[in-house]
């Protein structure tokens, strides 16, 4: 996916000091300009069409320990430095295959996405959570139903977006309208039965590129 290599390909540390300067982030709501960005989780080539909800929210946790470590700075980190030697986009797999299929992993935040696959399982994908056992149907209503991006690719411990001056980055910011461009090619390509907003943030990019695709018709 093309806008997928865009976000991928900015001067992250860059952008995220313009970002948390723009931003007048502080302390542990500062973005941290050592961390990838975080793209989309979920199977975006698997889920139906349809048959899937996108879930927004503001920005991706920053966590220390070891398996954040391993998938979120390690292996991104080493599929960047290959690609960026080769400029063949094969050797991004692994980090894509990471996002695509991160609901089926250890390393998954599950007390965070647990909550929305029971939800979702109770209440609108009732056959894919009868289909699996007691212990697996949370996290398989997820990676069939599920996919997960943010407004603000890049991660901070704390959250502390101000939402109307990111409105206005958003369509100024090369890394943040990047980013926006991405979550509209995945709402084209898995046509969500509807996008679960968290936080007064995600409002705002969907206010922002209502407007937009407003503007450019």
């Amino acid at each position: 996916m093309d806008e997928w290599l865009e976000v991928i390909e900015q001067d992250h540390e860059a952008a995220v000091n313009r970002l948390n300067q723009s931003l007048n982030l502080k302390g542990d709501a500062l973005l941290d300009p050592n961390v990838p960005p975080h793209t989309y989780v979920g199977d975006i080539d698997s889920v139906p069409p349809g048959e899937c909800v996108l879930l927004l929210g503001i920005n991706p946790k920053r966590n220390f320990d070891e398996n954040f470590q391993r998938v979120n700075i390690n292996l991104p980190m080493e599929c960047l430095h290959n690609y960026r030697n080769s400029g063949k986009v094969v050797d991004l797999e692994n980090w894509i295959q990471f996002q695509n299929q991160y609901f089926l992993r250890e390393e998954r935040n599950r007390r965070y996405f647990n909550k929305y696959g029971s939800w979702l399982g109770k209440h609108w994908f009732t056959e894919t959570a009868s289909d699996f056992s007691t212990a697996d149907w949370k996290q398989m209503v997820c990676h069939r139903h599920l996919v997960e991006v943010d407004t603000v690719q890049y991660f901070s411990h704390k959250t502390g977006l101000n939402p109307e001056h990111l409105a206005d980055l958003i369509q100024t910011d090369p890394a943040l309208g990047a980013n926006m461009r991405l979550i509209e090619a995945i709402i084209k390509k898995i046509k969500p039965k509807w996008v679960q907003v968290t936080g007064k943030s995600g409002w705002v990019i969907i206010e922002t590129m209502l407007y937009i695709n407003g503007m450019r018709e």
